[in-house]
């Protein structure tokens, strides 16, 4: 089974945590991720996905910019629901109807067709969790 790794402020330790653990079947999501490149590379290496949410959409977060050379192949779009809204609901209640949103400004980020994005990060999903038909 995948894990879904969610480390707010405590990233470097969880890395650290679980490297002694790596063996090959050891994956997951690095849930609402929000580290540094130098973070995502060393999360992505250990074989990990990050789950991408509304954070990527907020304005001084600099996720776009961790992101901007991190392949698509180690990407999901996920929401934290109820919280972390993307842009323009932030401060409100998340739901998965908001993805799009999140989705569209990867796309942005990545300056690649949105769906060329949804198809990507619904296939990494898939792979991980290997029980969804495609669409």
């Amino acid at each position: 089974m995948p894990l879904v790794i969610h480390c707010r402020e405590s990233i470097r330790e969880t890395i650290d945590l679980l490297q002694p653990l790596l063996d090959g079947q050891l994956r997951g999501i690095f849930h609402c991720f929000t580290g540094t490149k130098a973070q995502a590379e060393e999360i992505t290496e250990m074989g990990f996905l990050l789950g991408i949410g509304g954070v990527l959409t907020f304005k001084n977060s600099g996720l776009d910019k961790v992101l901007a050379d991190i392949d698509l192949a180690h990407l999901v779009l996920e929401t934290d629901s109820p919280y972390l809204a993307p842009v323009p609901h932030r401060g409100q209640r998340n739901e998965s109807a908001y993805l799009p949103l999140i989705a569209k400004k990867l796309a942005e980020v990545k300056d690649r067709p949105l769906g060329e994005i949804a198809r990507i990060t619904s296939e990494n999903a898939r792979r991980l969790f290997g029980a969804f038909p495609a669409d």
